[in-house]
């Protein structure tokens, strides 16, 4: 026990509900901090009657209202918490002593343990307290509003002559939270869903426990999407302490009350689940990783129809992977001065397809963007079900046979059809990226005379030396996406959008 402490895990408790506040669970804090129950009870000879069960339920709750007074409500809520969950808290003590009794922790009261030894109990699984902490919320919440009764216990001996496959219930879930089972929100949105997966599949419409189903999965989506948007309200927050711009934080205010008027419509939900992973996709790719793009890039593609195969080209592309990034982080086109020395038509000028600022992440990052049309690979003219078929087989092709494909394209430079390789096409993308980000790393150019950034869009600024990545992305027709990174590129100032 820490000497700061009036007993075991008081700190822990203080600090879990200094970051709840309003939103504490009684139940939460016993399953996210058992390791430290576990040393409260060992610090005192006991045995494992039930008069000492409620003993200790009795005591957390006392030291539970204590540390927080300040919480409006918090008896009466605790005092439901406790009527609701009666058994499951008696399960709970019962298992603790057992473990305690296991690990000899009871007898040997009279030894003397470290500070150091006690301390790790508060800290073995911080990793997971806060999934497990909001997946509780959630639970608690469930319990509070609905009829979760039904779905506590799956009882396989009352159940209907079909066999469920894959079973779950809330106690499952509850239990698999306990032993931290769940890796994230996911895992757990997953289980919840496969409840209601078997309610439906497994009774018929109409029916009352079909009808409870239905009434559970209602309340919890909108929990759930409550959950979410508080999530996103509260990174935004943190955002807003960075960004300055009066008018950007009024439309974050205003976004986030647009969801929270309509949490309750499907549509928004999938927004959400749609811009959380763009917003993760960027905040990866700012940071040098630029696989998860790559993925919903991919994921986007293959939902445009069959018939638009024929007629894809690089304005399309761009058009698609600009949709795929925050409006305020990337600059499409960004005009360059390659080589004041040259006439304009002859190399004077360059445009970087997609630069894309960091904002709060690590690197500044230039894209180019490559497109090869599936007609061109073909010599004969072919029908949109043949050119599927030939995206199909191109998506699992060996790369190094793919890059040596002949590919044939209308050349506006010299007014002619002309023919070169996937390779080749990848490798003057590199070329091309490497010199636009050469230029970019010179900022601001003073006149067309000199090479640097022409482009009124974005703000330069000096600044202390930061990085500059590069990524040529090359699709080859919706289903294959190959990437290459080129070498980084140290810059002396910070770019802003204007």
């Amino acid at each position: 026990m820490s000497t700061s402490e009036s007993y075991p895990g008081q700190n822990a408790l203080i600090s879990y509900i200094k970051e709840r506040n309003n939103r504490v669970s009684y139940r939460a804090f016993l399953n996210s901090h058992r390791d430290i129950i576990v040393t409260s009870i060992a610090t005192s000879i006991a045995t494992s009657t039930s008069d000492n069960l409620n003993e200790y339920d009795n005591l957390w709750t006392a030291r539970f209202l204590h540390e927080g007074k300040d919480i409006a409500n918090l008896k009466d809520k605790v005092k439901l918490e406790r009527l609701q969950r009666k058994k499951d808290l008696q399960e709970y003590w019962q298992e603790i002593i057992k473990e305690c009794e296991k690990e000899n922790l009871i007898p040997a009261i009279t030894a003397t343990t470290p500070d150091k030894d006690l301390s790790k109990f508060s800290h073995k699984k911080t990793k997971n307290i806060k999934l497990t902490n909001f997946c509780y919320d959630i639970l608690y919440e469930l319990e509070t509003k609905s009829n979760t009764h039904p779905f506590y216990k799956y009882d396989e001996n009352k159940a209907s002559n079909k066999i469920i496959n894959h079973p779950m219930d809330l106690f499952t879930i509850n239990s698999k939270l306990k032993n931290d089972k769940y890796t994230s929100i996911k895992d757990f949105e997953k289980d919840m869903h496969l409840i209601f997966h078997n309610c439906y599949t497994y009774n018929d419409r109409g029916s009352e426990i079909y009808n409870l189903g239905e009434e559970l999965e209602s309340v919890f989506n909108k929990i759930w999407v409550e959950k979410v948007i508080f999530q996103v309200g509260q990174k935004e927050k943190l955002k807003r302490v960075r960004d300055t711009d009066d008018s950007s934080t009024e439309l974050v205010s205003k976004q986030i009350r647009i969801l929270e008027q309509n949490k309750d419509k499907l549509v928004y939900k999938q927004i959400i689940n749609d811009t959380l992973l763009v917003a993760t996709a960027y905040e990866n790719l700012v940071a040098g990783n630029i696989i998860p793009f790559i993925k919903i890039l991919k994921k986007f593609l293959q939902t445009r129809s069959q018939m638009s195969l024929s007629s894809a080209d690089e304005p399309v592309l761009q058009a698609i992977v600009e949709s795929l990034l925050p409006l305020k982080y990337h600059i499409p086109e960004l005009s360059l001065v390659m080589n004041g020395k040259m006439l304009k038509g002859f190399g004077r000028f360059g445009y970087s397809d997609i630069f894309v600022l960091k904002g709060i992440g690590d690197s500044n990052v230039s894209l180019e963007l490559k497109y090869i049309s599936l007609v061109g690979l073909v010599t004969n003219k072919v029908g949109a079900n043949d050119l599927e078929i030939l995206d199909k087989i191109l998506e699992k092709e060996d790369e190094e046979l793919l890059l040596k494909r002949l590919y044939t394209y209308w050349s506006k430079e010299h007014k002619k059809t002309k023919q070169t390789t996937i390779g080749e096409v990848m490798n003057n993308g590199i070329n091309q990226l490497k010199s636009y980000m050469d230029v970019i790393s010179k900022g601001k150019t003073i006149d067309y005379s000199s090479s640097g950034i022409f482009d009124k869009r974005v703000k330069i600024t000096k600044s202390n030396p930061n990085k500059l990545k590069g990524f040529v992305i090359l699709v080859i027709g919706f289903r294959r996406i190959l990437w290459k990174s080129v070498d980084e590129v140290i810059s002396n100032y910070t770019y802003n959008k204007v």
